[in-house]
């Protein structure tokens, strides 16, 4: 046997003899119990902070819940409904801080007031002015009046986000490109009213300006005007309730019984509009006006008519209703024949589009031939004639007369109404969309309809 029996004592797996010192032997069983001790004392100062997400599962599980959160938010955040509730939220932070809230609001003193008689033809709210020193003034207080012959007419109601980017756009790009004094007319509600004044009083700090406007009620434009609309919603809306159906896509159709009788020429307007030249070049358009004219309204862009117009083109293929007004070019197939010529082609009639409406005001109301074409035998004629079926509100009404009574209308150049939406090139129209969307020249008006984006 060995002289030396062995005791192992393991450490780091090395031995030790049995006679090697005790001493040291000790001292190796208290360092290991030292060590012990300190990472007792780790682990209890640092705990595990996830004890859920010891295993790779769990890991996984916690990751994906989070990421679905995340494109949850991401969605809600792109969505109309969310958008509006934080843009509400926005604004009553925000509009209470605009100047002079009280004095502004008087504009709808009288707004829960109805019309005194069911025959009222005008309606004449307060007028204001706004200059870039923010002061806000009753026009009738001031000594010498400021008038303007720019009278501006546009609709915002039911105030949303979208909307209110529209409105300040149109109002950014009136102001760029003009220094003419201007008189805006804006048919609203009680509850969009804030935001419409704290965006003019916005934009004239911004520009420096000096800006006449009016405020009016859309209730009580909507009862002036009320005969109109249930003669018309019935045959150029898509439903009874429908978008459409409601009075303000009427408005232009009686903007002489709510214009004040002492004005004249006014323009009516869709948000969605950007200017991009001066808005004297537009009123200057009423100059060439022939003497039976009383709208003036561009072109539609699209073959929205074509469409609705279906079963008047079956009977009656030769009509230029609902084709291009540009007509198309000489195409050649593989059988060489000639499809469409424009030297043996006269200008279609694409219809008309109503985001720019000119209104020469005196005329309407002394045309005993609108009276009429008003009256509910004649839209029955027109309906029943072009088997009409419309869903546009006063542009189907506007077309129908521009075509049976081509006199009325004064033709404005595509340029001041240069329409963006090109939702018909992917339903059914692609191959004949072009020759509808074309519009030579500069452009003087963008006109965003379809939620486009407008060019830079």
């Amino acid at each position: 046997m060995a002289k030396f029996p062995l005791f192992n004592i393991s450490r780091k797996h090395e031995t030790y003899p049995a006679n090697f010192n005790i001493k040291c032997k000790s001292q190796l069983l208290e360092e290991h119990e030292s060590v012990k001790l300190i990472i007792n004392r780790r682990v209890a100062v640092h705990p595990m902070k996830w004890p859920l997400l010891r295993c790779k599962w769990q890991k996984k599980l916690t990751l994906s819940v989070t990421l679905f959160l995340i494109c949850l938010l991401i969605i809600f955040a792109y969505s109309d409904e969310f958008r509006n509730k934080v843009f509400s939220v926005f604004l009553s932070n925000r509009f209470s801080h605009v100047t002079n809230i009280g004095k502004l609001q008087t504009a709808f003193a009288n707004s829960n007031q109805e019309p005194s008689t069911s025959n009222q033809q005008h309606l004449k709210p307060m007028q204001y002015i706004l200059n870039y020193s923010a002061a806000q003034l009753n026009y009738s207080s001031i000594l010498k009046p400021v008038t303007s012959n720019y009278n501006i007419f546009v609709i915002y109601t039911r105030e949303n986000y979208r909307l209110h980017m529209k409105f300040d756009l149109f109002i950014h790009s009136l102001f760029k490109h003009t220094n003419a004094q201007l008189h805006l007319h804006v048919i609203t509600d009680k509850e969009s009213e804030v935001a419409v004044l704290e965006i003019l009083q916005r934009k004239v700090r911004r520009f420096k300006r000096v800006l006449i406007y009016s405020m009016y009620n859309i209730q009580i434009c909507s009862n002036i005007i009320q005969d109109i609309t249930d003669k018309l919603s019935p045959y150029f809306s898509s439903a009874p309730n429908s978008y459409y159906s409601d009075s303000l896509f009427f408005m232009s159709l009686g903007l002489h019984r709510i214009a004040d009788a002492s004005l004249s020429r006014a323009i009516l307007f869709d948000c969605d509009i950007v200017f991009r030249s001066d808005i004297r070049l537009l009123f200057a358009e009423f100059d060439r006006f022939l003497p039976h004219q009383l709208f003036g309204l561009a072109p539609e862009l699209t073959p929205v008519y074509r469409h609705i117009l279906y079963r008047y083109r079956t009977q009656f293929p030769e009509s230029n209703f609902g084709n291009p007004y540009q007509p198309m070019q000489i195409v050649k197939n593989n059988n060489n024949k000639k499809l469409l010529s424009s030297s043996q082609e006269r200008h279609g009639y694409p219809g008309l589009n109503s985001g720019v409406v000119l209104i020469l005001l005196n005329r309407i109301r002394d045309s005993k031939t609108y009276i009429e074409m008003l009256t509910q035998y004649e839209i029955n004629r027109l309906v029943a004639k072009y088997s009409f079926k419309g869903h546009l509100g006063d542009q189907d009404f506007f077309t129908l007369l521009g075509y049976e009574y081509p006199t009325l209308i004064y033709r404005l150049d595509c340029v001041w109404n240069r329409q963006l939406c090109t939702w018909w090139k992917d339903h059914g129209y692609s191959n004949i969309f072009d020759s509808y969307f074309r519009c030579d020249g500069i452009i003087k008006m963008y006109h965003g309809n379809c939620n486009t984006r407008i060019p830079e």
